[in-house]
């Protein structure tokens, strides 16, 4: 178990000092599929542009068995990592609605709050109207400012 957390915190720091593909290749020979594992390669598939896979990772781990709500259960990090994933494939609506079931406060919750406010701003004068009146958007990435995810 002690190995374990030490490999996570390894790869986590890789991560952060942005050495990405030295923390995929410790990910890929890892057997651990714990959800922080994941985690971890999710952030890592989007630091890689790879956001459609990093997807496929959160979206059961959030959404499990293919439920339409988010498991209570699972840490707002990881909820807010998919929520970023989301954005940057364009689900505004998943995106937006993953943001509101997160509690926590973070410097990663408000990067995801400002960056829909930038994105709404950005739109023209009827998308605006749309937008207040409900209706967002699929299929529009939502441009984010690097590094994407949290470790």
């Amino acid at each position: 178990m002690n190995f374990t957390t030490n490999s996570l915190e390894h790869i986590k720091k890789l991560i952060v000092e942005n050495q990405i593909e030295k923390a995929m290749e410790i990910l890929n020979r890892s057997n651990d599929k714990s959800i922080w594992f994941q985690n971890a390669r999710a952030v890592c598939l989007m630091r890689l542009d790879f956001t459609e896979d990093a997807l496929k990772i959160l979206t059961p781990i959030v959404y499990p068995k293919g439920t339409v709500v988010a498991d209570v259960e699972i840490s707002d990090k990881i909820k807010l990592n998919l929520a970023e994933a989301m954005f940057l494939v364009g689900n505004v609506a998943g995106a937006k609605s993953l943001l509101n079931d997160v509690k926590e406060e973070s410097k990663h919750k408000s990067k995801l709050i400002e960056t829909f406010k930038k994105w709404k701003k950005s739109l023209p004068f009827w998308g605006r109207v749309g937008v207040y009146l409900g209706a967002l958007p699929y299929n529009r990435p939502v441009s984010i400012e690097y590094p994407f995810g949290e470790p």
